[in-house]
């Protein structure tokens, strides 16, 4: 522990600090504490020290002396001078202050004489106003005596003159005396243009109602008059325009009379006006032109040439348009024997536009440019015609149904020979029997598609994959809009020509059953069906047929001369435009008006492109060949289209059968019945629905059609249970029994001593696979194993679609497995 420091070393210390701002280096000393009794000795240290810093200043500032006396001295002048400028400052205040009422009174008395001053100029103002006012009002009394007087035209040079003063005057500036002036002003130009227009309406009188026009002849001068007042005042443009209209109204229309074809009114032409007769009668295109001829040589006579020569301008071409729109247009012919009046109406045209020429009048061109075109715009006429042609035959037919012929020359051999004396009638020459049928369908071909519409009239839908035949509701009516124009035939590449199809049908190589072919000699046979069609193909056909005849004849001497003769080669463009037109709005007449419409628009279409085709090969016209692929393919896709909702509607009522799940227990049992009677009724209905309609062949194929689209899945339904007890296999097999009695739809009439063969198998191609499911469902697994070895089971069925129903109908047993072992081992081999 440290000890203590002295007293007199901690006040040193701390004297060391007050004065010099040391700390004392000792540790005794910063440890130490400060007794109270060395207080009073650090005072006396303190004082000391004082004492002695101030004996230093007093040294110091002897040792520095400087003139202080004179520094004082200076200060005190330096403070007399400010308390002078003081005084003399609160001098000038006080001065100022007593100078205010005096500029007061000066501002005053200078504003007295600035407000007497204004006031003078005021009145000065005022009265040079009023001076003015009042001489502009004189002015303006004047200018309304002279008006009364008939002086128009000092009347408008007095009404100029206060108009022109009262805009360039400044006196009127923003005052309300100027619009007081302006009102005045414009009160005597209203009343100016009231009497010119009064004027106007008695030079120039247009009676609208009794259709009149009078051009009162009281004087050149007044008539000029009235038309240089107009125009001063900018109002010949409205009032002429205003007349233009008028002499239209009342004069022009009841000659041409736009809305009754054909008709006009009589013109009586005075020496004073026109008169328009009020009973219109038929005349001819070059009689109407007379009248008008008339009325226009009456104004070129009496309308000065100010107003005549812009009426002209806006007359002529408005009255060239409401002939060629009102006569010229239905003057054009639409058959050969209106062309040599129709030549004669242009010869009045041309006679009228150098009449009109000759008149001085301007805007004949619309005219002459119409005669000039009158080759283009007799073939528009034609191709509208023959459009609205088309049109009216399918709004006006009734449906009336009538039977065709198709006789067909085919080669076939031995073999087919063989076959068609098998299965035809007696009665071959009553139509296309089941032995042209059987060439057409190929009828021993193995199944390739079940969807298989129209074989026997060559529409392509032998695809492997049935969903490729059922188009998109998108893609019918895509193939729809483009099938009736026609466009995108180019890129159907795939889709052969029906037409050839249906007349040449492959005899020539027939196929057995096995799916062989056999060459043989062959010879010719004449084959023949009927079919139905409606009366439209042949109206249509007449059209055609009136387009290519007319397009022979105008290239005759006869019409040499006619200007339309280069237009007839034209016409041969037509018939692409007519069938064009035929397949754009078929399709929703035949819906809606006929039962099967889409049938009836097949056999149409079929016959129109036939009779079509038979008048481009004797014409020579091979640009129509596109047409009639284009007019088969839209019948075929009509075809098609009405199969494709038939197949709809029978798959979706054998759904109703719910894929024959436990079909032989209630309540399946009971929907599955219904579901197939319904079915099966619903074929028999489309089968007498479309038997008057189809021929025999087409009936046939598109009934099986629709048949196998129900035995397809019928087959596919049965292959898909994976466990088939004995009830549900005996409910199976009177499922299919009861399908099977559509037999009896491909079942011809027999030959008197004869036996009928059904031809089921022909027109449906999985006809032979579906009897074969039915022995399956009711055979023993024995049974089964000699139809797949020494039977044609293996022609329809693959081994796996056997085994698999092999396994759903037997219960796992060594036979069952002995059994399809060797159905996959003869398969194999």
């Amino acid at each position: 522990m440290s000890q203590e420091a002295p007293d007199e070393e901690v006040c040193q210390a701390l004297l060391d600090f007050v004065t010099e701002g040391t700390y004392p280096a000792s540790e005794n000393v910063i440890s130490s504490k400060f007794p109270s009794f060395a207080l009073a000795k650090e005072l006396d240290l303190l004082s000391k020290a004082r004492e002695q810093v101030e004996a230093e200043i007093s040294s110091l500032s002897r040792e520095n002396d400087f003139d202080a006396d004179g520094w004082i001295s200076q200060a005190k002048q330096l403070h007399a001078d400010i308390e002078r400028s003081r005084h003399t400052a609160r001098e000038i205040v006080a001065q100022h202050e007593n100078t205010k009422p005096l500029q007061l009174k000066v501002d005053d008395a200078a504003a007295k004489v600035g407000l007497i001053e204004t006031e003078i100029a005021f009145n000065q103002a005022v009265t040079d106003t009023l001076e003015e006012v009042q001489r502009l009002s004189q002015q303006l009394d004047g200018g309304r005596a002279a008006l009364e007087n008939g002086q128009i035209m000092a009347a408008i040079d007095t009404w100029e003159s206060a108009e022109k003063t009262i805009k360039k005057d400044s006196l009127f500036t923003n005052t309300n005396v100027m619009s007081i002036l302006s009102e005045n002003a414009a009160g005597l130009r209203r009343e100016i243009e009231e009497s010119l227009r009064l004027r106007w309406s008695e030079q120039f009188m247009v009676d609208k109602q009794g259709a009149k026009l009078a051009i009162s002849n009281n004087g050149e001068a007044a008539l000029d008059d009235t038309i240089t007042a107009l125009s001063r005042l900018d109002m010949l443009v409205p009032i002429t325009d205003k007349f233009q209209r008028e002499l239209i109204s009342a004069i022009i229309d009841p000659v041409l009379l736009p809305n009754l074809d054909g008709q006009s009114r009589a013109v009586h032409v005075e020496e004073f006006g026109i008169e328009i007769d009020s009973n219109a009668s038929a005349v001819p295109v070059s009689e109407m032109l007379d009248r008008v001829v008339s009325v226009l040589r009456y104004l070129q006579q009496y309308l000065p040439p100010a107003i005549l020569n812009p009426f002209s301008d806006f007359l002529i071409p408005t009255l060239s348009s409401k002939i060629i729109s009102s006569w010229l247009s239905s003057a054009i012919p639409t058959d050969l024997d209106g062309l040599t009046e129709f030549e004669k109406t242009l010869d009045y045209v041309l006679e009228f536009t150098q009449t009109i020429e000759s008149l001085g009048l301007h805007g004949k061109e619309e005219l002459v440019s119409w005669v000039n075109q009158s080759p283009r715009l007799w073939l528009t006429r034609r191709r509208v015609d023959s459009l609205d042609q088309v049109r009216r035959v399918l709004a006006a037919s009734q449906g009336t149904a009538k039977q065709v012929d198709r006789v067909e020359k085919e080669k076939v051999s031995h073999d087919d020979e063989m076959l068609l004396d098998s299965a035809t009638s007696d009665d071959w020459d009553a139509g296309w029997d089941e032995d042209k049928e059987e060439e057409k369908t190929e009828p021993a071909a193995p199944a390739q598609d079940d969807e298989e519409d129209v074989s026997a009239w060559g529409l392509d839908e032998d695809t492997n994959d049935m969903e490729q035949t059922k188009p998109t509701a998108t893609d019918v009516e895509e193939d729809d809009a483009e099938d009736a124009w026609g466009w995108g035939d180019e890129e159907d590449e795939d889709q052969q020509d029906v037409h050839s199809q249906s007349h040449a049908p492959t005899t020539s190589k027939p196929v057995n059953g096995n799916g062989e072919t056999h060459g043989a000699s062959q010879r010719e046979v004449t084959l023949r069906e009927q079919y139905t069609i409606t009366d439209i193909p042949d109206s249509v056909l007449r059209i055609v047929q009136q387009q290519i005849t007319d397009s022979e004849a105008i290239s005759q001497p006869t019409y040499s001369n006619s200007r339309v003769t280069s237009s007839g080669a034209g016409l041969l463009a037509l018939p692409t435009l007519i069938l064009a037109m035929f397949k754009a709005t078929a399709s929703s007449f035949y819906t809606l008006k006929l039962n099967s419409g889409q049938m009836y628009l097949y056999n149409d279409s079929l016959y129109l492109a036939d009779q079509i085709r038979i008048i481009a090969e004797e014409k020579q016209l091979s640009r129509l060949a596109s047409d009639i692929d284009a007019l088969e393919k839209f019948g075929k896709f009509s075809y098609s289209k009405e199969m494709q909702t038939q197949r709809t509607i029978v798959t979706d009522l054998l759904d109703g059968a719910q894929g024959f799940s436990q079909c032989s227990e209630q309540p399946f049992l009971g929907e599955c019945e219904n579901a197939v009677s319904a079915t099966v009724d619903r074929i028999r209905d489309v089968y007498k629905e479309w038997q008057p309609i189809l021929s025999h062949s087409a009936l046939l194929q598109s009934i099986g059609s629709l048949l196998s689209t129900v035995i397809n899945k019928i087959i596919i339904d049965i292959e898909d249970l994976g466990d088939i007890s004995e009830p549900q296999s005996q409910r199976l097999v009177s499922f299919c029994t009861h399908v099977s009695k559509l037999e009896d739809l491909f079942t011809p009439d027999p030959s008197p001593g004869a036996e009928s063969v059904p031809m089921t198998a022909v027109y449906v191609r999985s006809w032979l696979k579906f009897q074969y499911l039915v022995n399956i469902l009711e055979s023993s697994l024995a049974d089964i194993r000699f139809l797949w070895q020494e039977g044609e089971l293996r022609l329809e069925f693959s081994p796996e679609e056997v085994v698999d129903l092999i396994k759903a109908l037997f219960a796992e047993s060594d036979y069952r497995r002995k059994a399809i072992a060797e159905i996959r081992r003869t398969s194999r081999g």
